[in-house]
């Protein structure tokens, strides 16, 4: 509902895209229709590399095509994407399985397949077996107990799913994962103390100068997106239930910078994309180093929103207090990286270039864009390259 203000200005629209990400991350926003999300001319999309929009094959390198039938021959379960045939297949494999070769033999044989990686909207446990439309409970509570509401949106969330393969994201390689990676500032930076999953992500810093040295789009950013969080409620946190803790930077935020096309285009297309099929997942959001307008934006929408709502929501400024709330609220996951450092406004990305570098080793963990978690998810995505004979692309820089 908030979305049509921003034709008035540039600047206004940046207000309505700040509140609808703030909305985005208490999931109060309303269910777009997402089937216009990654709408995109054919033309356009067969000059792109990565991921193609193909109505049978989307968002998939074409090198990696005719491997996708390979794949659904080798099936090994993992958490959460197994079905009832799949792991009855398993299992009689097991049983066939004779005492003839080494148990090096047979480790390096599971190494090597792939595991069932697909993953559906409906999970275990998730309160759809109990519905009698088959809605999982957390669409129910979006729409604050509407069945028709949400059967209509938990319908056009799986409509989504299906016609750009988001069942199967995880199993399809990603090249462009490092790069875009650094196309904007976003991590997992480890859990809080609740154990809930940390999310940090740095919306001032989106690079689109980056983006465009790297044959990029914001379909591949917005994609990278879909892979990451699916990582995340399917990989990490498969729990129906599981929530996390939304960090929202806003270092370095000014109009001027981000009142752009491109950005006004990101962030229309994000919040509308996740507001509409990830709902009911937060815990707690945190937006820091906020400048004034944030809290006088909150102040005109806080008498909207209940007060369970209100305690989810906590704006803090930088400085020694906003320091003492993160480790208060992120305990030993607390990164280096959010720490107060002056002015946080002089605090701007030089366009073009990396905000971190990867680490190779796991020793080399620590909270942050290098935690454990994003370590984990970057192993998966090179061994998924690996099943397909494809590498990691590099990021071209400045």
């Amino acid at each position: 509902m908030m979305l049509p203000l921003a034709q008035s200005s540039s600047a206004g629209f940046f207000l309505v895209i700040t509140t609808a990400l703030l909305f985005h991350c208490l999931n109060l926003a309303s269910a777009n229709k997402p089937h216009d999300v990654y709408r995109t001319s054919p033309s356009a999309v067969q000059k792109r590399r990565g991921w193609h929009n193909r109505r049978n094959l989307p968002f998939i390198s074409s090198s990696a095509a005719s491997s996708l039938l390979r794949w659904e021959e080798l099936v090994l379960s993992t958490r959460g994407g197994s079905n009832v045939e799949e792991e009855a297949a398993v299992s009689e494999a097991a049983n066939e399985t004779t005492d003839e070769g080494s148990p090096d033999d047979i480790k390096e044989t599971e190494e090597s397949q792939p595991r069932n990686l697909t993953f559906t909207a409906i999970t275990p446990n998730d309160g759809s077996t109990e519905n009698p439309d088959g809605i999982p409970t957390r669409w129910l509570d979006m729409k604050k107990g509407d069945r028709a509401g949400a059967k209509e949106a938990f319908e056009t969330h799986v409509a989504w799913r299906e016609e750009f393969n988001v069942d199967t994201i995880l199993e399809r390689p990603h090249p462009k994962f490092d790069i875009c990676k650094q196309m904007t500032p976003h991590y997992f930076a480890g859990r809080d103390p609740h154990n809930n999953i940390i999310f940090v992500q740095r919306p001032a810093h989106v690079d689109f100068e980056l983006m465009r040295m790297n044959n990029s789009t914001i379909d591949d950013l917005l994609l990278h997106y879909v892979y990451v969080i699916q990582y995340c409620w399917n990989i990490v946190e498969p729990a129906p239930d599981a929530i996390m803790t939304n960090v929202v930077d806003m270092r370095g935020s000014s109009f001027r910078q981000m009142s752009n096309s491109e950005y006004i285009e990101f962030g229309k297309r994000f919040v509308a994309m996740m507001s509409a099929n990830y709902p009911g997942r937060s815990y707690k959001t945190l937006i820091i180093n906020a400048p004034t307008w944030i809290n006088v934006l909150y102040k005109i929408f806080k008498p909207m929103l209940r007060e369970s709502t209100r305690q989810k929501i906590i704006i803090l400024k930088a400085g020694e207090e906003q320091d003492t709330a993160l480790k208060f609220y992120l305990g030993d996951s607390f990164p280096d990286d959010l720490l107060s450092t002056g002015d946080p406004k002089k605090d701007k990305k030089v366009m073009g270039t990396s905000y971190y570098d990867p680490v190779e080793e796991q020793e080399q963990c620590m909270p942050g864009p290098n935690s454990k978690v994003e370590f984990g998810m970057r192993e998966f995505c090179k061994q998924q390259l690996a099943l397909y004979n494809e590498t990691m692309l590099e990021v071209n820089t400045i």
